[in-house]
């Protein structure tokens, strides 16, 4: 892996070369607002000594807003705005993101994402002296300033049959998502709001899965970067704020959207078996909770005669814009 040992080496290698050291790629879909407020508040933390530049994707937002944005951004050096002509979903969005990134770094942060602190020092100072972590998030915290969950373990058999004490309890070295950390910790993976990886990792692992609208990008990624013989690591001395639920609506069709993105990656990283174990488990679980709540039903008669096939994801229902420059 071709890291520097220093940042100032790296540093004064990017400013010669005229070339951003960490590529900041947000995703905005009808949240211009907050797209500004998340740039100017990286800016306002990020020590302008370090080579930045942002690469911001409109997932084709109504009202133009990615024209708006080209405006709004028009007099920032570092700042780029691509306007895509349809909604691509988080994997593919990051993907036409990263396309055009030139750093050494990528931070692909969400749009209703706050900084509070200079994050991204701490961030090159763990990886320029840890060559193997491909991929680190930070504490996330909720619009109140309280700790929200920033990594999790992997959705395999035990966790989803028998649940988070029991995974635990038979596997010592995965991590509570709850646990009091006071040092870099690796995990299983971190949070997609806030992800910042070594560019050479990034682009080994195949970036972020165009094929998963929504939902379990993370899971999928760092899975792929584990086999490749990379870590993922939490670093909790390192905190921002996450705006959840105010870059996306969450109802039955997210729901459906969910419980397809799940499958497609436990089919695609997993044994054959163990999918279908979970598949079944999962009809199960929701036909039996169908008969109590009725709100489960749709999601019962979804799995059971649609099945896992992505042919039913929202990306499908995503309506082409026109006369986008």
């Amino acid at each position: 892996m071709n890291i520097l040992t220093n940042n100032s080496e790296i540093i004064t290698k990017k400013i010669k070369n005229e070339n951003p050291l960490i590529s900041i790629i947000i995703l905005n879909y009808n949240t211009r607002i907050l797209t500004v407020e998340c740039v100017e508040s990286i800016i306002k933390y990020t020590p302008k000594s370090l080579q930045i530049e942002f690469i911001i994707v409109d997932n084709a937002s109504l009202n133009d807003e990615g024209a708006w944005l080209q405006d709004h951004f028009k007099d920032y050096s570092n700042c780029r705005v691509l306007k895509s002509h349809i909604n691509l979903g988080f994997g593919a969005g990051n993907v036409m993101g990263a396309q055009h990134a030139k750093g050494d770094y990528f931070a692909f942060i969400n749009s209703d994402v706050i900084f509070t602190e200079d994050c991204f020092s701490g961030l090159l100072s763990y990886m320029n002296a840890n060559k193997t972590t491909g991929v680190c998030g930070v504490q996330m915290l909720n619009a109140e300033g309280e700790k929200s969950i920033s990594h999790r373990p992997f959705e395999g058999i035990r966790y989803k049959l028998f649940g988070k004490k029991f995974l635990y309890k038979t596997d010592p070295d995965i991590i509570k998502i709850h646990a009091e950390l006071s040092a870099p910790t690796q995990v299983d993976f971190v949070m997609g709001s806030f992800m910042f990886f070594q560019e050479e990792a990034y682009r080994l692992c195949g970036g972020f899965d165009p094929n998963i609208f929504l939902y379990y990008e993370e899971f999928d990624i760092c899975y792929r970067l584990k086999k490749l013989g990379y870590k993922t690591v939490y670093l909790p001395h390192l905190q921002y704020i996450h705006l959840e639920g105010q870059s996306g609506e969450y109802n039955v069709a997210m729901k459906k959207e969910h419980l397809l993105s799940y499958l497609y990656v436990m089919r695609k990283n997993f044994h054959y078996s163990k999918f279908w174990l979970i598949k079944t488990y999962l009809l199960i679980s929701y036909f039996f909770k169908s008969i109590v709540k009725s709100r489960y039903r749709p999601l019962f008669l979804f799995l059971l005669l649609r099945g896992e096939s992505l042919a039913h994801s929202l990306r499908h229902k995503m309506v082409q814009q026109k006369n986008i420059n």
